[in-house]
């Protein structure tokens, strides 16, 4: 089902642009909003269901607090929104090395972070390979990290899903290749704002055969106006290779451009016709 969706990265100014991180020592979120915030991230899910979302992706960079009242009032914020937290996005980890310690820690974090999602009651997980340089070893010692990580995911109910996101899976070989050598299943996010350059519309056109939800970023001019031509086209690479699933509108590069001329919602609202004019019928439009 084709829907229009948000995440915690299309409302980061309205929540402080916060970078929380999971500190080792003390087994807790560490960090704080930037910025002056407008909304808490506890009210998110209602207000992301009275604008007509009802699917929902969170980043742990966005989490403020991972003790477990916290999590089970986000948790029944989600459910009383009747929001899906459609993914737990980790992005933090590393299991792209070849030595077995330093990639079994990075296994570790990824799995803390899977049951952090449990308790949320996320439907699945994102994670990546690591900001390492991609080498037939290094892709081997990533696709079996991969494997125990998949495996780990569904025992705890989740579905596993990786990103064309950080260094090591830019490059849409790479990415496919780590999965074919994980022999596993896994979801796959295409991120149009992590594909730009030269070779965007080709890194998607080879991995949305494989996505199961997509990172929605908007090209804009000067004055912070959606560039339609560029959105439509990877909507429409999306649409003709059968792309079915949830459409996560992001925001606009420039970034600070994009926030500057535009009210949050309003800016979601744009996107959102963007992708009803390629979409059509097909667009499942929210209660």
């Amino acid at each position: 089902m084709v829907s229009a969706a948000v995440s915690t990265v299309t409302l980061m100014k309205s929540l402080g642009n916060p970078m929380y991180e999971l500190d080792a020592a003390s087994g807790r979120q560490t960090g704080a909003p930037v910025e002056p915030t407008s909304i808490d991230l506890l009210d998110v899910p209602a207000k992301a269901a009275s604008h007509g979302f009802h699917s929902f992706d969170l980043s742990v960079y966005h989490l403020p607090s991972i003790e477990r009242g916290y999590l089970a009032d986000l948790r029944a914020a989600f459910e009383e929104a009747k929001v899906e937290l459609f993914q737990l996005l980790i992005d933090t980890g590393d299991v792209d090395s070849t030595d077995p310690d330093a990639r079994g820690a990075g296994v570790a974090h990824i799995k803390r972070w899977m049951d952090i999602a449990v308790e949320l009651g996320a439907s699945g997980v994102r994670y990546v390979p690591g900001d390492g340089e991609p080498t037939p070893e290094t892709i081997r010692a990533s696709g079996d990290a991969f494997r125990e990580l998949a495996d780990y995911a569904v025992e705890c109910g989740l579905r596993p899903a990786t990103e064309n996101y950080r260094h090591f899976n830019m490059k849409a070989g790479d990415l496919l290749a780590v999965l074919e050598v994980s022999e596993r299943n896994y979801g796959v996010i295409a991120d149009f704002g992590n594909a730009r350059g030269p070779n965007k519309y080709e890194t998607l056109e080879a991995i949305m055969p494989r996505a199961t939800s997509i990172h929605a970023w908007a090209e804009v001019d000067d004055d912070g106006d959606l560039i339609s031509e560029d959105f439509q086209r990877c909507l429409t690479i999306a649409r003709d290779k059968g792309f079915d699933g949830p459409i996560m509108l992001q925001s606009g590069y420039p970034v600070d451009v994009f926030q500057r001329t535009r009210e949050v919602w309003a800016r979601v609202d744009e996107m959102r016709d963007e992708v009803r004019a390629v979409f059509g019928e097909a667009l499942q439009e929210g209660a």
